[in-house]
């Protein structure tokens, strides 16, 4: 026979019967474990601490008629564990129902030594398995609360990310003589990896870019704000040197440089891209594209269609190089970007077809961007699957 281990606590006698107690005193004795009485009114306000607190509880005590009763036994099965000592014909249905509700065990009337010693090794092996799952929910709860913790930091961090972010795209609208752009994002974490610049140089040059990096989050909008620098960098070199003549030319050389850049840095990012340039003064657009979808898009007369050109993707080929197209700019024209999120908020299933929905919904041509946005139901709470972008510029009447 197994040893029986030793309850250091003892066991807890709720019975009513003087004699029944003193018998079980005597039996519990005889084994070695220490016994106690306490009356019903300890255990239902729980004055024990010990989840595996070992209680033998007289049948005559346990009333499982209503549900408050059912109820309250099962609460304290939860806190302790009973033991049921059956008094003389008590009902087998009755028996079945306090296993069902939890009780540990039972004990027969008339009931032997070996029968005790078989009971507390079975309640032994209860406590042991019951112990496990205290201190494995205790863990479950407190690695709960340091993922909680971390998220909630995680979470600061993220809003702290996209206020820098923000401070680092442009104030929208822009307005300058005929041309007014702006754009709006909506990203579908704190952190957005589609980015937009644009600035007025020379009081002549509109130069715009409109990128969107690959996946999601931190490490896609970290890429952004590289990106915000290196053109910075650029633009600010131009005007330094009152280089006209390479803004002019703008945004020849642009996609090439961020290239090496990206490559160089092995971030394991790429982005697609389009830079242009708006020549105030000739009413031109310059402008270089770089595997952007849905392609550009240019309403002529309330008559949208998509501008030529594509290249490959800015951060993947070494030695690849873009060409730059040149359109006129008339007044009433305007020019629209999206970032591929929008293709999720069109439910056809082929890119040609969500190409010619977008086509159709800014015909007519949209008047602003909020009348843009109603049109493709973008809307300030929306939760989108992919960062959505648009990117708006017009030459007014």
């Amino acid at each position: 026979m197994n040893e029986i281990k030793k309850l250091e606590d003892g066991v807890i006698l709720v019975i009513q019967d003087f004699e029944r107690l003193a018998a079980f005193q005597t039996r519990f004795m005889s084994i070695g474990i220490a016994t106690r009485c306490a009356i019903l009114s300890d255990l239902v306000n729980f004055s024990f601490e010990s989840n595996n607190r070992l209680i033998i509880l007289d049948s005559l005590c346990v009333s499982i008629n209503t549900k408050t009763e059912i109820s309250l036994f099962k609460e304290l099965c939860s806190n302790y564990l009973i033991v049921v000592a059956l008094e003389e014909g008590y009902d087998v249905e009755n028996t079945i129902e306090l296993f069902r509700l939890g009780a540990a065990d039972v004990i027969s009337p008339n009931f032997d030594d070996s029968f005790l010693r078989q009971m507390v090794l079975r309640i032994d092996e209860v406590a042991h398995l019951r112990a496990q799952g205290f201190n494995q929910q205790a863990q479950l709860e407190k690695t709960n609360h340091e993922l909680e913790e971390s998220l909630r930091v995680l979470k600061q961090d993220q809003i702290a990310g996209l206020e820098v972010q923000k401070s680092l795209m442009p104030e929208r609208p822009i307005s300058f003589g005929e041309y007014q752009i702006t754009h709006f994002i909506l990203p579908s974490l704190y952190l957005s990896g589609d980015f937009v610049g644009y600035s007025v140089v020379f009081d002549r040059y509109l130069l715009f870019y409109f990128a969107d990096v690959s996946g999601h989050g931190a490490s896609s909008a970290f890429v952004t704000i590289l990106l915000r620098f290196m053109i910075g960098r650029v633009i600010r070199k131009h005007e330094l040197e009152k280089d006209c003549g390479a803004l002019a030319r703008a945004p020849e050389g642009l996609i090439e440089h961020l290239n090496k850049q990206i490559i160089g840095m092995n971030l394991e990012k790429h982005m697609t891209l389009m830079a242009g340039s708006v020549d105030m003064l000739n009413h031109s657009l310059r402008y270089v594209t770089a595997a952007q979808l849905p392609r550009p898009i240019l309403i002529k007369n309330g008559n949208p269609s998509f501008l030529t050109g594509n290249g490959k993707p800015v951060g993947l080929f070494q030695s690849a190089s873009w060409e730059v197209h040149e359109v006129e700019f008339k007044k009433g024209c305007t020019l629209v970007l999206f970032s591929d999120g929008v293709f999720d908020l069109l439910s056809e299933r082929h890119i040609v077809e969500k190409e010619n929905i977008i086509l159709s919904r800014l015909s007519d041509c949209p008047k602003n961007l909020d009348d843009l946005r109603k049109r493709f139901f973008l809307g300030d709470n929306d939760c989108p699957q992919d960062d959505v972008s648009v990117l708006f510029l017009k030459r007014n009447m």
